[in-house]
């Protein structure tokens, strides 16, 4: 698998509230590159909510705690997929819990995409509105469901798809972790082929570029360096009103 990962403050704020972990070592948690090639690779994409610098606290230890929680267990034989959905819950709780002892970060909260490579299989995680697509025979297919209040006008068939983007509450999310002791977790399990390539992004990304226009940056013959670039740099010639994050990773 190769992959490229960028980030951008765009051009509304002064700080950067999204967060994203890759599947490389890491000697603070004690992540080694056999532990990946065992467990699989596990990508994960944040994007915060709440004030000061509460939600990109809330990002960047939720991407953290899960790539760390995952890589630390012990016995690989058991169901990782299931237990990695355990370990999301379980980082819910704890940005619950670090918000109470904390005043400062009374309301953070973030969303999140996660994807597990694991044996010719893509197991992918969503809380609040950051998006899973795959591009599959030249064409891009989102795989995720947002959880939004405009997400259910859409499916409703009362807004197209593309109307999304521009509703006046395209940003109210229905769910985030950090909020709520219960969570819903969406759940998704993709057989995957040779050559189809994935995209995990923050809203930064979906609220400033339509999907066609994705589409058509991801079926360029270009790099995946010169993709994730392109996709920020479109961002924000269209306005880049939020924080834009996109991993691009091809199987």
């Amino acid at each position: 698998m190769i992959y490229s990962a960028k980030t951008d403050i765009g051009k509304k704020y002064n700080h950067n509230e999204d967060s994203f972990v890759l599947p490389v070592p890491n000697k603070k948690y004690n992540i080694n590159n056999l532990d990946i090639i065992n467990m699989g690779e596990l990508f994960v994409l944040c994007d915060g909510i709440g004030g000061y610098n509460a939600g990109e606290i809330a990002s960047e230890l939720t991407a953290n705690w899960i790539s760390k929680d995952y890589y630390s267990i012990k016995d690989i034989s058991i169901n990782l997929p299931d237990k990695l959905e355990e370990i999301i819950k379980s980082v819910n709780i704890k940005i619950i819990n670090l918000a109470k002892e904390h005043e400062s970060y009374d309301g953070m909260g973030t969303t999140l995409v996660a994807v597990l490579f694991l044996k010719n299989k893509a197991f992918i995680y969503s809380v609040g509105d950051s998006r899973v697509y795959v591009l599959k025979d030249k064409k891009l297919i989102q795989i995720t469901e947002d959880q939004s209040e405009v997400w259910k006008l859409y499916k409703d068939g009362e807004i197209s798809k593309d109307d999304i983007r521009f509703h006046p509450r395209h940003n109210i999310i229905t769910m985030s972790l950090g909020i709520n002791r219960d969570i819903n977790i969406q759940r998704y399990t993709y057989d995957y082929n040779i050559g189809e390539m994935f995209l995990l992004c923050s809203d930064g990304l979906t609220d400033m570029v339509g999907d066609m226009e994705i589409q058509n940056i991801l079926l360029k013959n270009q790099s995946l360096d010169i993709i994730t670039n392109k996709l920020i740099k479109t961002a924000n010639k269209n306005g880049g009103k939020d924080n834009i994050t996109a991993i691009v990773a091809k199987v």
